[in-house]
């Protein structure tokens, strides 16, 4: 498994490690979304782990960052790694 994600007190904490593609970003896509969509007032991914990341892996962050403006939550990117930051800066993520 290339992921967790906990949920304490509507703090929702999503740790990532390994290649994070299409089947990756579909299964953290199925589990976390109806969490989020259950209301949440943070959300954490932690990305140290991570050794790269394709574009479904990117637009899971991206909508994921979207929900939590559009929800008045925060959202933190923690321990991203060189070779990522690039790619989510140019998608528009705000780290």
């Amino acid at each position: 498994m290339c992921y967790e994600i906990k949920n304490i007190d509507y703090n929702i904490e999503v740790i990532l490690n390994g290649i994070i593609n299409v089947r990756e970003a579909t299964a953290i896509r199925q589990k976390l979304f109806p969490l989020l969509q259950q209301g949440f007032r943070s959300l954490t991914f932690h990305l140290g782990m991570v050794t790269d990341m394709d574009s479904s892996g990117l637009g899971l962050l991206l909508a994921s960052q979207k929900m939590a403006n559009d929800c008045d939550a925060t959202i933190a990117f923690n321990n991203v790694p060189e070779q990522i930051k690039e790619r989510l800066y140019a998608v528009g993520i705000d780290l």
